[in-house]
C-alpha cells in the first residue's frame, strides 16, 4: 500500500515541474519576442517596434526554484515509500 505522504508528495513534485517549466518557457519566449534582430521582425517592416520595458529575472527565478523545489519533493516521495 502507498504512503499518503508520498502520495501527497509526488503530486506536490509533479505540479511544481509543471509549473516551472512553464515559467521559463514564458520567460524565454518573451525574451525572444523582444529582440529586434527577430527574423519576423526584419521581415515584416509593418510590424511596430518591441516594448523597451525591460524584462525581469523573476520569472527565471521563480521557474528554477520550483524546478529544484519540485525535485526535493520527488526526493521525499521517493525515500517515504
Amino acid at each position: 500500500m502507498v504512503n499518503v505522504v508520498a502520495v501527497v508528495a509526488a503530486v506536490l513534485g509533479l505540479v511544481c515541474f509543471a509549473l516551472g517549466a512553464r515559467l521559463l518557457k514564458s520567460d524565454l519566449a518573451a525574451r525572444r519576442v523582444a529582440r529586434s534582430d527577430d527574423p519576423e521582425f526584419v521581415l515584416d517592416p509593418n510590424r511596430e517596434d518591441p516594448p523597451d520595458d525591460e524584462i525581469d529575472s523573476d520569472g527565471l527565478e521563480r521557474g528554477f526554484m520550483l524546478l529544484v523545489f519540485g525535485g526535493l519533493c520527488l526526493l521525499f516521495a521517493a525515500l517515504s515509500l
